[in-house]
């Protein structure tokens, strides 16, 4: 009956302090998601400048019909939409569920 005794007290033990390290580790990442979140956050506000100026380039017309130049506009096209993308995905992603929920 004591083995079984301590046995239990030993695991209680063993318990306590998982739960301590979980915890913990818990907390770490939970500083580090906010401070990824905040990272994002400033990282969106640079691509909206950019994503701006290359918005209003993408719309310029250009008087030249050479390939190259017409390939550049394209590719400047589709690294909007796909900033855009990612974008839409990190805020989606990022967001709590009450916030999907006022939109």
């Amino acid at each position: 009956m004591e083995a079984l005794i301590v046995l239990l007290l030993f695991l209680l033990a063993g318990a306590i302090a998982l739960v301590v390290v979980v915890v913990k580790k818990n907390l770490i990442m939970s500083d580090q998601r906010e401070q990824l979140v905040d990272q994002i956050e400033e990282s969106l506000d640079v691509l909206d400048s950019c994503f701006h100026r290359l918005s209003h380039n993408a719309e310029v017309n250009v008087l030249s019909d050479e390939p190259v130049i017409r390939e550049v506009m394209s590719d400047i096209r589709r690294s909007r939409n796909a900033v855009l993308a990612i974008a839409s995905k990190v805020v989606a992603y990022g967001s709590e569920p009450e916030e999907k929920d006022d939109e």
